[in-house]
């Protein structure tokens, strides 16, 4: 073969090798566990399709040499032990660029150590876990606020608007429950006040009657109550049968929409959010989400609408790094964006000099 033969096909093969690289480097890797089976599965499932809403959007309509979405989601049925398993595939495995939208503080605190190991991004977890919110071992940005300032909005309206004075609690007993259940104990105390009772029930089961025996030996003018939407609107309800007169609050986690689709009657239930109404907010990217919806069989609810911000910050910030993703650049442009992107500050209404992103609620009553 000549020299001239020789030095073409090194030409053709360092073409290809550049090219494989430029390829395999041109997608970014994200994992997500959450629950797309078991009783609390319309909340990851709606967190799922609001992500991926805005992702194969990206993907279609993106810059040429802008890197692409790889979306990789397991099941884990909102158990801690599937989240771990999860996990150690996607980081070690797959080798994800970050981990997005796990779904649950138990299932979040249980895969902390592989987060300290790795060092890979935890991004808008649906959790506002004090433990997540200013970590040091770990990497975590999130697009909500803490279950600490929901609980403190909760015994707010409970003391200060309704001027209720016999609060008791009901806890789903688990990290998620014992981390609510402090917020609410220290929200109370700061107006002087203790809970009544604390009754508890087990994760992922909607087995309420003990707590609702223990409800009904306390003169209770106000339950807040940390769960899922399956316990808690079974609570509820039966409370209801059993002429158990009281109002109701709960945190974002317990999904409004899947909570009130399922009561009866006409119970007063506060929930608070950590996004506004999508059906009715303002704003370019709102307008733009119910276009998106218009088009599917999705509806307008709170859920769906957080994987879809959820999904919008994390493309604006990638798109702000050079490939390979770096964590470091990732992180530090999901903040920038944050304090400074004109249309996700519009949707939270956020004030020019406000980082602390707002409690909204929605009512069934």
């Amino acid at each position: 073969m000549s020299i001239f033969g020789v030095k073409f096909l090194l030409f053709v093969f360092a073409s290809a090798v550049l090219n494989f690289t430029v390829s395999a480097q041109s997608v970014v890797k994200i994992g997500m566990s959450t629950a797309l089976s078991g009783p609390a599965k319309e909340i990851g499932q709606q967190l799922k399709a609001g992500a991926e809403l805005h992702f194969n959007f990206y993907n279609q309509h993106k810059a040429n040499g802008a890197a692409a979405i790889e979306l990789q989601v397991l099941d884990d049925g909102y158990e801690p032990h599937k989240t771990v398993t999860n996990a150690r595939k996607l980081v070690y495995e797959n080798k994800v660029d970050a981990l997005f939208g796990v779904m649950g503080t138990p299932t979040s605190y249980a895969i902390k150590p592989i987060l300290e190991h790795s060092k890979v991004p935890f991004l808008m977890p649906y959790t506002g876990a004090e433990f997540l919110q200013e970590p040091h071992t770990f990497n975590v940005f999130n697009l909500r606020t803490s279950y600490n300032k929901e609980a403190q909005d909760i015994i707010r309206y409970f003391i200060d608007e309704q001027k209720l004075k016999r609060v008791g609690l009901l806890i789903q007993a688990d990290e998620f429950g014992l981390t609510v259940e402090k917020s609410l104990t220290r929200a109370l105390a700061e107006h002087g006040l203790k809970p009544v009772v604390i009754t508890r029930f087990r994760r992922n089961t909607d087995d309420i009657e003990r707590a609702l025996e223990q409800a009904q030996q306390h003169k209770i003018e106000g339950f807040a109550m940390v769960g899922t939407y399956t316990p808690l609107s079974k609570f509820i309800n039966r409370a209801m049968e059993v002429g158990l007169e009281t109002q109701y609050a709960t945190v974002s986690f317990a999904s409004s929409n899947g909570l009130f689709a399922r009561l009866k009657g006409k119970p007063k239930v506060l929930v608070t959010e950590v996004v506004p109404d999508p059906a009715i907010c303002k704003g370019k990217l709102c307008d733009t989400f119910r276009e998106a919806v218009r088009n599917t069989t999705l509806s307008h609810n709170e859920q769906v609408f957080e994987g879809y911000l959820n999904a919008y910050l994390l493309t604006t910030a990638i798109q702000q790094c050079e490939l390979p993703i770096d964590s470091d650049c990732l992180l530090n442009a999901l903040q920038q964006e944050l304090e400074h992107n004109a249309v996700i500050r519009e949707v939270f209404m956020l004030q020019p000099a406000q980082k602390k992103l707002p409690v909204y609620r929605s009512f069934f009553q």
